[in-house]
């Protein structure tokens, strides 16, 4: 399984920080990891000028591929883009857009469609946490996120806890690897053993002091990244220390 590191710049950046993505493109061609950056629908076609040794990715589409929907984007017109991976199922826009597993699982099929890669985001919040549900949740989350979908291909799984997203803190490496195991069995028993090929990555508060230890962790493959991704200073150590997992 190929190592992955994401980069989802929310609603940020301009053309000028397309450098930035230009500094990770240059300096880790020929990489073993796969490095995405998600830079806002503003940016992924200037981004994918520049990147030529990285894969650009939307952070979201729309479950049509065409229609009377005001200010969405299609699978299709990302894939006419150039663009590779797409972000599904953000804690963010679960929480501010109101999207329920099922309006995920409907977004990952059609991006399996046009054999964009999914990355699809699970994750618990604060309370779900202090009550213990977190394993409960996130299969919950899985298992409607992936509903109907049939086979692993281009599927990657990205567990954030919510309640880690830009605030500075991280569960212990003890939470994030019974969390990781839960993940991987929940995928095994949807799956088989093809599901041994399904990335997941860890995101919340990922950075460079920290990224070594939680990549150590196993089924760890990698990780999506916040803020940390919008800067070439702060995101190659992110990627530095994946490349050194073994």
């Amino acid at each position: 399984m190929r190592k992955l590191v994401a980069g989802n710049w929310k609603m940020n950046g301009n053309r000028e920080n397309l450098l930035e993505i230009k500094k990770v493109s240059d300096r880790f061609s020929g990489s073993d990891v796969d490095i995405i950056v998600c830079p806002p629908f503003t940016l992924l076609s200037a981004a994918k000028e520049i990147a030529a040794n990285i894969f650009i990715g939307a952070q979201n589409l729309h479950v049509d591929n065409s229609g009377a929907y005001t200010g969405e984007i299609s699978a299709d017109m990302l894939e006419d883009l150039g663009v590779t991976h797409a972000i599904i199922g953000h804690s963010e826009r679960r929480t501010e857009c109101s999207e329920t597993n099922d309006v995920v699982a409907r977004k990952v099929k059609t991006a399996l469609k046009k054999k964009l890669n999914a990355i699809i985001c699970i994750g618990e919040s604060e309370p779900e946490r202090k009550e213990n549900k977190t394993l409960s949740v996130l299969k919950e989350q899985i298992y409607g996120s992936l509903k109907d979908i049939t086979g692993t291909e281009n599927i990657i799984v990205a567990y954030e806890p919510i309640w880690a997203i830009g605030t500075g803190r991280t569960p212990s490496l003890a939470e994030i690897s019974t969390t990781h195991d839960s993940i991987r069995l929940n995928l095994l028993e949807m799956y088989g053993s093809s599901a041994s090929n399904i990335p997941i990555l860890y995101g919340g508060s990922v950075n460079g002091l920290n990224a070594s230890e939680i990549f150590s962790v196993a089924n760890v493959n990698g990780a999506l990244v916040g803020g940390a991704s919008l800067s070439f200073d702060t995101f190659s150590p992110i990627i530095k220390a994946i490349e050194n997992k073994t």
